[in-house]
C-alpha cells in the first residue's frame, strides 16, 4: 500500500501543497482496514476475515492475507473495509483479544477513545508550516463512518493453488482526503473531527474512500 500525495510518494518529513499551496506536512496516517474480501472470476466474492492496523506513513506498508484454496484461482477485485465494523467496534475487544491484535489492548494504543466506546478508525493529523495556520486532524470513528471500498480491474491475477506469496499493490492518495471531485474540505475552516462533528467527518470518510485506487 504506497502513500502519495496528489500521485507522488510521500514521506513523514517531506512538504507538500495543498490545492491553495499553502505547504503542509503529514505527521500520522493511520488506520484499521478490514472485512476483506477478494473477488474470484468464477466464485465470486470471497471473504477473509481479516483486522489490521496499518501505518500508511511507513515505507511498504502492507497486509497478508490468506486466501483459502483447493484450486487456481483468477482474482480480479478486492474489497477493503475502512474502519471496524459494527460488532466489534467495542472497547470490550481492548479485554476479548491477545494483548498485541489490532483490537487489543497494546495493538489499539493511540487509536481508541479514552472517553468513549468504540474505535478511531482512521487518524490524519496535519501540520502547515505557517504556525499561525496550525494543525488539524481527522480521527472518524463513529458506526457510521464505516464504509467499504471495492477496488476491481482488468486482466485477472492468477493465484495458483499453494502459492506462497502473490502481491497486490494498491495506492492510496493522501491529498485526494482533502481535495474530491465533489468536495473540499479546508482545515482553515473545517479542521477537526476528532470523535465529535460527525458532518465534517462523514465528508472526510467519504473522501477518503474515493482516494483508494490500484496502483499503476
Amino acid at each position: 500500500m504506497d502513500l502519495v500525495w496528489n500521485g507522488t510518494a510521500v514521506s513523514p518529513s517531506q512538504t507538500v501543497l495543498d490545492s491553495q499551496g499553502r505547504a503542509l506536512q503529514l505527521e500520522r496516517f493511520e488506520g484499521y482496514l478490514s472485512d476483506f474480501a477478494l473477488h474470484d472470476v468464477d466464485e465470486g466474492w470471497i471473504d477473509i476475515d481479516t483486522i489490521a492496523r496499518v501505518n500508511f506513513l511507513k515505507s511498504n506498508a502492507r497486509v497478508g492475507l490468506d486466501i483459502p484454496s483447493e484450486t487456481d484461482r483468477l482474482i480480479d477485485g478486492a474489497r477493503i473495509g475502512l474502519g471496524v465494523p459494527a460488532d466489534r467496534n467495542q472497547k470490550s475487544g481492548d479485554f476479548i483479544h491477545p494483548t498485541n491484535h489490532p483490537l487489543g489492548y497494546n495493538g489499539s494504543a493511540g487509536m481508541i477513545w479514552t472517553w468513549a466506546d468504540g474505535y478511531i478508525f482512521t487518524a490524519m493529523d496535519l501540520r502547515f508550516q505557517d504556525s499561525q495556520i496550525g494543525a488539524f486532524s481527522y480521527h472518524p470513528g463513529q458506526d457510521t463512518c464505516f464504509r467499504s471500498v471495492d477496488i476491481l480491474w482488468e486482466g485477472p491475477v492468477l493465484v495458483s493453488k499453494g502459492s506462497q506469496d502473490v502481491t497486490l499493490n494498491l495506492q492510496l492518495d493522501a491529498y485526494k482526503c482533502l481535495h474530491g471531485d465533489n468536495d473540499i474540505i479546508d482545515p482553515v475552516v473545517d479542521g477537526s473531527a476528532h470523535g465529535g462533528n460527525l458532518p465534517l467527518a462523514l465528508r472526510w470518510v467519504e473522501l477518503y474512500h474515493d482516494a483508494w485506487v490500484l496502483a499503476p
